[in-house]
């Protein structure tokens, strides 16, 4: 048997989450996600062969959502100068 799999879920030897059968991600932090989600944030960058995550049928389809948010619309913070005065 497959020392990844168990009878409810998958376990990644690369970034340790656990996928159930039905392919809902359970991450280390935050609200489960789906295999989308975990391919846009960890798996596309990890390229690690032992990664459990790489059969695009199973992923689907990568929405915006999916990824981390660009940045773009973050207001940027000023800090004061931290200039010693003379």
């Amino acid at each position: 048997m497959d020392s990844n799999k168990t009878k409810n879920f998958q376990i990644c030897p690369v970034c340790g989450v656990f996928i159930t059968e039905d392919g809902k991600v359970n991450f280390a932090a935050g609200s489960p996600g789906t295999r989308a989600r975990l391919y846009a944030r960890v798996c596309r960058y990890a390229q690690d062969p032992g990664c459990i995550n790489q059969e695009s049928q199973l992923i689907g389809e990568l929405t915006r959502e999916d990824g981390f948010e660009s940045g773009e619309n973050l207001p940027i913070p000023v800090f004061p100068t931290t200039e010693a005065t003379k």
